[in-house]
């Protein structure tokens, strides 16, 4: 259902839109999620790299936190719960983009 969404969101987006978009695709697909606690316990997020976007770091490390209060503290669940939600994190870049470039 999200692949068919992102693939209408493509469709109606500029060649310019939809390169931004695969790159970014890309980029997340390439991105590791760092989950600790600071020094007063805090949940503190690093990303591998930036993704280039700051919608987007905000919204892999807000999954993140997500992934850890749902019980998600092993690295294997937390990379998985934070894969399966890569692909809505895209659409909404996607999302955005398509917005911009209308206007």
């Amino acid at each position: 259902m999200i692949t068919l969404a992102l693939l209408a969101l493509l469709q109606a987006a500029p060649v310019a839109a939809e390169e931004e978009i695969t790159v970014m695709g890309r980029r997340m697909a390439a991105l590791s999620v760092i989950l600790g606690r600071d020094a007063k316990g805090k949940l503190a997020c690093n990303l591998s790299e930036s993704s280039g976007d700051h919608g987007v770091d905000a919204q892999l490390c807000k999954t993140a936190a997500g992934c850890f209060r749902q019980g998600a503290v092993a690295a294997e669940p937390m990379r998985t719960c934070i894969e399966a939600r890569k692909p809505a994190i895209l659409e909404d870049f996607a999302a955005r983009v398509c917005a911009r470039e209308a206007a």
